[in-house]
């Protein structure tokens, strides 16, 4: 951190003798009109005054694209309003109480890490220099959110970066994110050594609590088995260094991971979206006291899994009109599905939102999934609605 200071301070000082000399920049991204003042033409067309407001603007160009480049920690956030949205739709009895939502991808480090993501097939891959950690921690408290399971991507070629932002983020919000390490799934290229990862945790104690989103169902991608040498490593430190670990598998792996949970019995694991497995994975929660299951985009279909959506990725547009038209059906249909298995066994589901593309960030958007979360809750049984909300949570946290 004191690094980039200095550099983004040294280069502000160019920049005053760049203008001052009336020399040009290669960078394209500032005004060229700028670019070509003089000396000359500062000294006999331009007031002092003209030449700071001038220095100002281009440092402050610059400083934001390095930022970026370096990984966009300068928070950039407008003042935060935290009163609550006014709720669109009159659902009965309706959840008011703490929420802790134990799914949620943090942007991630960098424009070079989201440009590198997109290139190899991601959909969306948002950098802190578009979504500052500052942003998301009003939307939290907006949403009446007291904690979030945010995930950190950690690639091998940034993974200093990676947590150096963790670090800043727990340091400037002290028990507001519950910090996930995140290998760049499925992208093996860019996974950190085994020996690097027991390195960060060893020598951040405490910084991490889990480990994971460990996904195994990407679509167009060679992806890795949950009981690849690779995630046995991974859940390995997560025993030895007492981490949650969050596991998506793909469909048709109910076994594997029975064999995961089995060869691991101290390392708690949540699991999410065996949306095509719901008996197996009923099975194992009643059969296997170290698993838990993250009720996120099952529960608010972000990512099209509605069956009239087709599985189709909507657009921000698209999802808040279809959710405003379908609101009330959307809720029956999702009770009916989860309540009573919910209800079964009121100590092991947590909710969430599995918040990840830009689009997923937007107040629009996060004011439907908070009253759409709220409405499901204050359905529940009443002796269950705040395990779910957040007790639920807080048991694994403790148990780890």
């Amino acid at each position: 951190m004191v690094m980039k200071k200095v550099i983004i301070f040294s280069l502000s000082i160019f920049l005053l003798s760049i203008l001052l000399a009336g020399c040009g920049t290669d960078d394209n991204s500032l005004n060229t009109e700028n670019n070509r003042i003089g000396i000359d033409k500062i000294t006999h067309d331009i007031t002092q005054q003209e030449v700071n407001r001038i220095t100002e603007e281009r440092t402050k160009e610059i400083t934001e694209k390095i930022t970026n480049q370096m990984g966009g920690s300068i928070d950039t956030a407008p003042d935060c309003d935290r009163t609550p949205t006014k709720r669109q739709f009159a659902s009965e009895p309706y959840y008011t109480g703490p929420l802790i939502d134990t799914h949620f991808h943090m942007p991630v480090t960098s424009e070079m890490v989201s440009n590198i993501a997109i290139q190899a097939g991601f959909e969306d891959m948002p950098h802190i220099g578009k979504i500052p950690t500052s942003k998301i921690i009003c939307q939290m408290e907006k949403e009446g959110i007291t904690k979030t399971f945010g995930f950190f991507m950690a690639p091998n070629r940034l993974l200093s970066q990676s947590v150096s932002n963790v670090k800043e983020i727990d340091q400037k919000y002290p028990g507001k994110i519950v910090s996930f390490f995140q290998s760049p799934l499925p992208l093996q290229q860019l996974f950190p050594d085994a020996s690097e990862v027991n390195s960060v945790f060893t020598n951040n104690p405490g910084l991490y609590e889990g480990m994971g989103e460990v996904r195994f169902d990407f679509n167009g991608a060679q992806n890795d088995m949950p009981d690849g040498k690779y995630e046995l490593e991974m859940y390995g430190l997560s025993d030895q260094h007492n981490l949650i670990v969050q596991l998506h598998p793909a469909k048709g792996q109910a076994e594997i991971l029975k064999q995961v949970l089995e060869k691991y019995p101290h390392v708690i694991f949540l699991v999410h979206l065996m949306k095509d497995e719901q008996p197996e994975m009923i099975k194992l929660l009643e059969t296997h006291d170290n698993m838990y299951y993250s009720l996120d985009a099952e529960l608010n279909y972000i990512y099209g899994y509605q069956t009239i959506q087709n599985n189709n990725g909507p657009t921000k547009e698209e999802y808040v009109s279809f959710t405003k038209k379908n609101f009330d059906r959307l809720l029956d249909e999702t009770l009916d599905r989860w309540k009573p298995v919910i209800e079964q066994h009121p100590d092991k589901f947590t909710w969430g939102t599995d918040r990840w593309f830009t689009w997923h960030f937007d107040e629009d958007v996060g004011a439907l999934l908070e009253e759409f979360g709220r409405s499901f809750i204050g359905k529940l049984d009443p002796v269950v609605q705040e395990k779910f909300a957040y007790k639920n949570a807080e048991e694994m946290l403790a148990k780890r």
